[in-house]
């Protein structure tokens, strides 16, 4: 009963513009994962060889190493220092874009788009001019006179949360811009009628209906600081490598096939794992506002 009533309402020809995607989806993420987790289950021999027998030691031994388990914590500290940065201040470019208007609207727009169309490794390799010995934050540095000599800013914690905040701060904004633009202005109208300040009117109005916009782009620079790739290998030395990089050198470097399936599998799993709280997060927020 319940089938005819859903292919009554949901007639599955309207679903064939789907196939190609669902194929595309199946056979370039789906089954990908799949082969690293049976890869993952296997033991690993030297010389890049692969026993195939069932075993979970490469997990084991994953959580058993002290040096791995202080880099997943590292990569969890990472996409935490990243958060923290990039919420509140791309909130205050999300919130300025959204109360300009006309050219200056545009002007905001393409200072925000302008960085998406310059390669990420080109954008990093910029970052280590600018910040290197011989750069223009060390020349300036010199001649105010808080330097002696150049100033070497690379590989460094700092640097690597500064290099993660210019990829992800675009996203961040458009999304939250996203969100902010659906609040109707009569809310606003209607605090400042009761005698709302500004300050109030943000707080009670203006902050709550944002807040799904905060979480949801603040979730997706969380995952991408915690298993970015590029920026710490630009941007950092091995002490600031996160777990997708040592994935990467099991891999390629190591040829150690079945460790470094399971580096990405336990990167996978913490990612759906901090969706999961993101979801049960915004229901919860939901639930509140219909209260």
């Amino acid at each position: 009963m319940n089938t005819v009533l859903f292919k009554k309402k949901f007639p599955l020809k309207y679903l064939i513009p789907a196939i190609p995607l669902l194929l595309f989806t199946v056979c370039f993420f789906l089954f990908p994962i799949l082969l690293m987790v049976n890869y993952s289950l296997y033991h690993s021999l030297p010389y890049g060889e692969i026993e195939k027998t069932f075993t979970f030691e490469n997990y084991f031994n994953f959580f058993t190493d002290i040096y791995y388990v202080k880099v997943l914590i590292k990569s969890f500290l990472l996409g935490l220092a990243v958060s923290i940065v990039t919420i509140p201040l791309g909130y205050i470019v999300a919130y300025a874009l959204w109360k300009s208007k006309g050219m200056k609207r545009k002007i905001l727009y393409i200072c925000i788009l302008l960085p998406l169309f310059t390669n990420l490794v080109v954008r990093l390799y910029g970052w280590r001019i600018i910040l290197s010995p011989a750069g223009p934050v060390s020349g300036f540095l010199q001649k105010i006179g808080l330097a002696d000599q150049g100033v070497n800013m690379l590989f460094t914690w700092p640097t690597i949360v500064l290099g993660l905040f210019s990829e992800c701060a675009p996203y961040y904004i458009l999304i939250l811009f996203s969100v902010l633009t659906l609040i109707n202005p009569r809310y606003l109208d209607a605090a400042f009628d009761l005698g709302a300040t500004r300050i109030e009117t943000f707080f009670k109005v203006i902050w709550p209906l944002s807040l799904s916009g905060v979480i949801s782009g603040g979730l997706i620079v969380y995952i991408w600081s915690f298993g970015a790739f590029a920026t710490p290998t630009i941007l950092g030395n091995a002490k600031h490598w996160t777990l997708a990089v040592h994935a990467e050198r099991q891999i390629l470097s190591l040829r150690d096939w079945p460790y470094g399936s399971a580096f990405g599998i336990i990167i996978l799993f913490f990612t759906l794992l901090i969706v999961f709280a993101q979801t049960k997060l915004l229901k919860r927020k939901q639930m509140y506002r219909e209260i």
